[in-house]
């Protein structure tokens, strides 16, 4: 669990006048926490998509033949009770279909049949990531994308893995560093008082957190999706932030 926490903002208004006849001066802190989890499970999807068919039933039956091929090789790494493997058909459409070579648009077909199927896995044992890829290049007989110099094709397109967490242990981990940014920014306000010894002080607002979420690679925070190879990330952790706005009256100098 990590946990930090910084004053970003801090005005503090004094009047020389007697406490009595003094503008209210004003404090605000912002608190930070975070907590953190190792991954409890991988997502990973594909793109099946078959284009330039002269029937809606060819596009079809091609797609599905490859679809299958990539959906048996999903179900084989099915091994928990949490595993599942949902495969998503999309409707058949009529289309001309282009694809840039270089700087040039290429057209490949016009008004043409196209199909699609969207598969996604998700799977505990994360450390069978790679495994799942080798075997699934294999399966779509290495297709990978567009191939520009094809008009009829069916081929597929990986996604990249996203590493998450179960909605159980996510919601845990907001709460935690919510807590957290909570008492860092109280820590705050008691250094501040300790000092300046407040009267009247008294809570104006204090805001919704905001959350946000990053990959831990070898003790280094990333963007969750800043890389498509299968890294296995050591760390989720989730960070909240808040707001808090005090009121108070002045009593003299503040020995900051």
């Amino acid at each position: 669990m990590n946990r930090k926490g910084r004053l970003l903002f801090m005005a503090v208004f004094i009047s020389a006048a007697a406490p009595a006849l003094a503008e209210p001066g004003t404090i605000v802190l912002t608190g930070t926490g975070g907590a953190s989890s190792a991954p409890e499970y991988v997502s990973y999807s594909l793109a099946i998509t078959s284009i330039c068919y002269n029937t809606s039933q060819e596009a079809a039956a091609a797609n599905a033949k490859l679809a299958n091929a990539a959906v048996a090789v999903l179900q084989g790494f099915k091994k928990d009770a949490k595993d599942k493997v949902t495969a998503t058909g999309g409707a058949n459409t009529i289309q001309t279909e282009t694809t840039l070579v270089g700087v040039e648009t290429h057209v490949l077909c016009e008004m043409k049949w196209r199909s699609e199927n969207h598969l996604e896995i998700q799977m505990t044992r994360i450390a069978d990531l790679p495994d799942l890829q080798d075997k699934l290049i294999v399966a779509v007989n290495g297709t990978s994308g567009i191939d520009a110099g094809a008009a009829t094709q069916t081929y597929a397109e990986m996604g990249r893995p996203e590493f998450r967490l179960f909605p159980e242990t996510s919601r845990q981990l907001r709460d935690t560093a919510e807590g957290l940014a909570f008492d860092d920014a109280k820590e705050q306000l008691h250094m501040l008082q300790s000092r300046c010894g407040f009267i009247d002080l008294r809570l104006v607002s204090l805001t919704s957190p905001e959350y946000s979420y990053a990959y831990k690679l070898a003790g280094e925070l990333v963007s969750p999706y800043s890389s498509s190879a299968p890294v296995i990330p050591d760390e989720l952790q989730v960070g909240a932030s808040l707001r808090m706005e005090w009121a108070f009256t002045p009593s003299g100098a503040c020995r900051l």
